[in-house]
């Protein structure tokens, strides 16, 4: 009789209109278009956590999702598996009043599904989505290990077959940090287990299993790092991020779906379409809301863009050019180099994350060699030239001046005038590190560029300060904003 009721099942799951979430015992044969089964020309995978207090936003991210996937011409599928934070605690810094009903899932689940345009009649019904979409026990479900992964991403093809897949890792980013070991930092800090992250390392070995997919997209903070990009970039040809602590819009994701479903067979006109998306909210990334007096808003430097994966090995190319001229001649050129080092724009305040391009262009105006200025201001602009074929947009809100009185990123996009790179690398010293160094040299990003040479050599910490003209936000400032308010 099992055997029989299973074959039904099976059966049945292609015959029938199916619900917005399917369990995962029930083969997830569920779509989108109800009259077919046929392949959707993309599936967007979404992988992640609450911790540490983003539930609130990847739920309004997945419900509004789901609104655009209810359109006559959709060509996108959506699979979820999302765990939810340990418990309430971690929001209660946000707003006391926030209850566990806020939220679609219950605190420490797990929840796996096929997002579709009906999603949203679980507004209503909470008790539904969390008994269609249950998975597990969130302590169960261990998200930083490769082979939960690798299962998810498998169990997502079978789910919701596509010509193309995107990968939508999401929650907190770090990207590779030396004050963490690297390997076991990247993104998603899942409270249920300690905190721990799915590392960029482990995501592009469970895509080296799974097959080679369209894109990721980098759906947290600090991911625009080319340590990040290198090592993933031989297994997804387009990467989404940003360099900022992000005030990622849902925007960006509806209006990535929007474009695709208006250029179906054409990714790079979509890419371009959802430019134009970016462009239009970036009115809430530069007006945002203080976090202690909602009366008051303020400029918050930001970034968002796309980078084409097989483009960023000539970028690396000019960064190894760049490791070895500073590492050679750091005993006879410090103070020039340090003068560079002490002014380079820096992503995030208490982060060592550095604009590539800027420092290329400071070291180049600082080093008062003739010879190695001629160098340097070569690797400055075929680095310039590089970024521009590896980069297929990118919005910019860093409106700020270095000492000398140069704008190191307008307001603009595009190929402007300007230093910003909009791309990071990491730049504190290594050699306090000695537990984690060798880690970070066995990072495809170090094999490529030896970088570690120029970090191990320099001995100026990379810290904001009065000179230094650094992104002003916080962790704080931006995790603790009310959950209440409408990021759209």
């Amino acid at each position: 009789m099992n055997k029989l009721f299973k074959m039904l099942l099976f059966v049945c799951g292609f015959a029938m209109m199916l619900t917005a979430c399917s369990k995962d015992d029930d083969k997830n044969n569920n779509t989108n278009d109800e009259t077919t089964v046929q392949q959707a020309k993309y599936t967007i995978m979404i992988y992640g956590c609450g911790g540490a207090n983003v539930d609130w936003q990847v739920d309004g991210a997945i419900e509004d999702m789901a609104k655009s996937l209810g359109v006559s011409n959709n060509q996108v599928r959506v699979t979820v598996m999302y765990s939810m934070s340990k418990d309430i605690s971690t929001h209660q810094s946000i707003d006391p009043s926030v209850k566990p009903n806020h939220f679609y899932g219950e605190f420490g689940k797990t929840y796996r599904y096929e997002l579709t345009k009906d999603f949203t009649k679980y507004a209503n019904d909470l008790d539904a989505f969390r008994k269609d979409c249950f998975y597990k026990n969130a302590s169960e479900v261990e998200l930083y290990k490769e082979s939960t992964l690798v299962d998810y991403i498998k169990w997502a093809k079978q789910t919701a077959p596509a010509e193309n897949y995107i990968l939508m890792p999401t929650n907190h980013g770090g990207g590779f940090d030396l004050d963490h070991e690297v390997f076991t930092r990247g993104i998603g800090y899942d409270d249920n287990h300690d905190n721990k992250s799915v590392a960029i390392k482990t995501i592009a070995e469970a895509l080296k299993e799974t097959g080679k997919i369209k894109a990721i997209y980098w759906y947290g903070c600090l991911m625009g790092q080319l340590e990040v990009f290198t090592e993933v970039a031989p297994y997804c040809e387009y990467q989404f991020a940003s360099s900022h602590v992000a005030r990622i819009n849902n925007k960006h994701i509806t209006g990535l779906i929007d474009a695709i479903n208006a250029s179906p067979n054409d990714f790079e006109a979509a890419i371009a379409k959802q430019h134009t998306t970016i462009e239009a909210v970036n009115g809430d990334f530069l007006n945002v809301k203080d976090s202690k007096d909602p009366n008051i808003r303020h400029n918050e430097n930001c970034d968002f863009g796309c980078w084409r994966s097989d483009k960023l090995a000539a970028i690396n190319t000019q960064v190894k050019a760049l490791a070895d001229l500073l590492a050679a001649n750091y005993a006879t050129n410090a103070s020039d180099i340090d003068q560079a080092t002490h002014l380079v724009y820096l992503f995030e305040k208490d982060c060592p994350y550095i604009d590539l391009l800027d420092y290329a262009n400071l070291v180049s105006n600082y080093l008062q060699n003739t010879t190695l200025k001629t160098q340097a201001e070569k690797i400055a602009s075929d680095l310039h030239t590089a970024y521009n074929a590896a980069t297929m947009y990118r919005f910019c809100g860093v409106n700020r001046t270095t000492s000398d009185g140069y704008f190191i990123a307008p307001v603009v996009s595009g190929d402007k005038p300007g230093y910003s790179i909009g791309i990071s690398v990491y730049a504190k010293n290594e050699s306090t590190y000695t537990n984690y160094g060798a880690n970070y040299k066995a990072s495809a990003f170090d094999a490529a560029t030896g970088w570690s040479k120029w970090l191990n050599v320099n001995n100026v910490a990379v810290k904001d300060s009065e000179t230094n003209p650094c992104n002003d936000s916080s962790w704080e400032t931006f995790w603790l904003e009310d959950p209440e308010d409408d990021e759209d």
